[in-house]
C-alpha cells in the first residue's frame, strides 16, 4: 500500500512511500504518478536503489527527476515536465 500525503498537509510535493517494494519498482512509480494530480512528488525507497530509476527513467518520459539527500532510504524527486517538452524526437540507426 502505498503512503500518500497530500501537498497541503506536507506544505510540499506528495509523499509516495515505495521502500517496501523490491521488485517492479519502475512500474510501481509509474502507476503512482499516473493518479498524482499535482506536478511534484517525493518517492521514498530502498537505499542503493538508485540505479534502477536512473535506468528506468533516465531515457526520458513524462517527468524529471533527482535523488535527495536521505537518511535510511533513498527519495527521488519526480516533477512533471512542461507539455512543450513532451514532443519527442525518435532516433533509430539511421540517425546515427
Amino acid at each position: 500500500m502505498n503512503n500518500m500525503d497530500s501537498p497541503a498537509q506536507t506544505g510540499g510535493p506528495r509523499i509516495i512511500d515505495l521502500r517496501h517494494v523490491t521488485c517492479g519498482l519502475v512500474p510501481a512509480i509509474l502507476d503512482a504518478l499516473k493518479s498524482l494530480e499535482g506536478d511534484q512528488a517525493d518517492v521514498l525507497v530502498r537505499a542503493g536503489i538508485e540505479t534502477e530509476i536512473i535506468n528506468g527513467f533516465g531515457t526520458g518520459g513524462d517527468w524529471a527527476f533527482q535523488f535527495l539527500p536521505s537518511f535510511g532510504h533513498g527519495l527521488a524527486r519526480f516533477s512533471r515536465l512542461p507539455a512543450d517538452r513532451l514532443t519527442r524526437v525518435r532516433l533509430d540507426l539511421l540517425d546515427y
